[in-house]
């Protein structure tokens, strides 16, 4: 074999190698650093440590589609921090501004960061703080534009306008700000103690008739749309959530599908502008209670309290009347349904259960599968935001739908079509 042609060769090994080896390798060569073999969370960790910023780190995400990249950072600030309680602001404000010019300048690759603050009372204390009371959503282009060394960091976030303080905050009432950094525990998954009882079994009857209804509707309540359409809808419950809602709109966007999001109403407040970019974008919200917790394990006054708070916040929010409620869990009563009925709520459960917050991301093949087993005609999907198994599935779940010939409608055309399906004497109860 002629030299020439063996350099050939290995010129032709070589580029295969590079195209053919793995993403952190690709990563190595285009960013250079020493550091690319590392997943990108552990690399900013990394970082921010060199620079003194991460001993108030509580944690670190990203997630990515196409070349979009998401960081979300959680963070702490407060007391535990500066001796003055009236230099807690500026505290805030001098670290996210370090945050932020770390993360554009030291990786180029970062579409969007998501900032989350918890306020911390001091250095020992029983309170959970998992409540941010300071978000802020800013992209490359945001950074790029009207970033500046000399400028005052909130006067930045002001001119890009996704941001949230706490009123607590920027009034300097500790007390309140501690509260609000309190979140009240999830009793989502606890069952509520059986009743017996004429009325106990009446409603459990009642509760069997809904599930034989192969039509799908029952009352004010809705688990399947027309079964004889290849049709279906998607939802997204526990939303708004840094970095998970703005890939799956990016997701969404990219495959000409809309969706509709169940949002908690405390969340809505925290990341407001992810509402916004949600209706932007043509979808549709429901309300999923203010704090997510079961209802069944609540007074009436408190049933009503979760679900009208959490009404009149996404209304003002999205700017209309939200029309479609999903109870946490699927969990509701007779008192739940009065609520709703007595507002002119739909309530919107779902066809099958897919279970995607129980399949961590190693194991998302099996959460695809569920996903497609739950495909049939009229099916109401339900994915939570929050879970990396989605966010991992959701792109092959959305071409194979399409590929079995099936369309995905909006919640709102599906509810139409079943409402035609019943005929005008099943139709005659004012559905929202």
């Amino acid at each position: 074999m002629a030299l020439t042609d063996r350099y050939k060769i290995c010129i032709l090994i070589t580029v295969l190698f590079c195209f053919t080896s793995s993403s952190y390798v690709f990563s190595y060569f285009i960013d250079g650093d020493s550091f690319s073999y590392l997943p990108l969370e552990k690399r900013i960790l990394k970082v921010l440590n060199e620079n003194n910023l991460s001993n108030r780190i509580l944690n670190i995400e990203s997630l990515s589609f196409r070349n979009t990249i998401i960081v979300g950072i959680w963070f702490y600030y407060g007391l535990s921090y500066v001796e003055n309680q009236n230099d807690v602001y500026q505290d805030l404000m001098t670290y996210a501004k370090k945050l932020t010019e770390l993360i554009f300048t030291s990786f180029p690759s970062v579409s969007e960061l998501n900032l989350s603050g918890i306020f911390k009372y001091n250095h020992i204390t029983e309170w959970r703080y998992d409540n941010p009371t300071f978000t802020a959503s800013i992209n490359r282009k945001h950074f790029d534009f009207f970033y500046s060394e000399d400028t005052p960091f909130d006067l930045f976030l002001d001119r890009v306008g996704r941001v949230y303080y706490s009123e607590a905050l920027l009034s300097d009432d500790l007390s309140s700000l501690r509260a609000e950094s309190y979140i009240e525990e999830n009793t989502n998954r606890v069952s509520p103690p059986r009743k017996s009882g004429l009325f106990a079994k009446l409603r459990g009857f009642d509760f069997i008739l809904r599930k034989t209804n192969k039509n799908g509707i029952y009352k004010n309540i809705i688990w399947r749309g027309n079964p004889k359409l290849k049709e279906i809808a998607i939802t997204f419950d526990d939303g708004p959530k840094p970095i998970y809602t703005p890939l799956i709109l990016e997701i969404l966007k990219r495959y000409s599908v809309k969706a509709t999001f169940f949002v908690v109403g405390k969340k809505a407040l925290l990341y407001h502008y992810f509402i916004k970019d949600i209706i932007d974008n043509g979808h549709t919200v429901g309300n999923h209670t203010m704090h997510h917790l079961n209802l069944n394990l609540l007074p009436y006054s408190k049933k009503e309290g979760e679900i009208l708070d959490a009404q009149s916040i996404i209304s003002t929010l999205s700017g209309k009347r939200c029309k479609y409620f999903r109870p946490p869990g699927g969990s509701y009563d007779w008192k739940v349904e009065k609520v709703t009925r007595d507002n002119s709520l739909l309530i919107v459960l779902w066809t099958k259960e897919t279970g995607d917050y129980f399949i961590p991301q190693e194991e998302s093949k099996l959460l695809l599968l569920k996903a497609m087993a739950s495909l049939v005609p009229g099916a109401i999907i339900i994915f939570h935001i929050g879970v990396k198994s989605t966010i991992e599935v959701l792109p092959e779940f959305l071409s194979y739908v399409k590929k079995k010939g099936y369309k995905i409608v909006p919640l709102e055309k599906l509810i139409e079509n079943i409402k035609k399906s019943q005929g005008p004497e099943k139709t005659s109860r004012p559905y929202p």
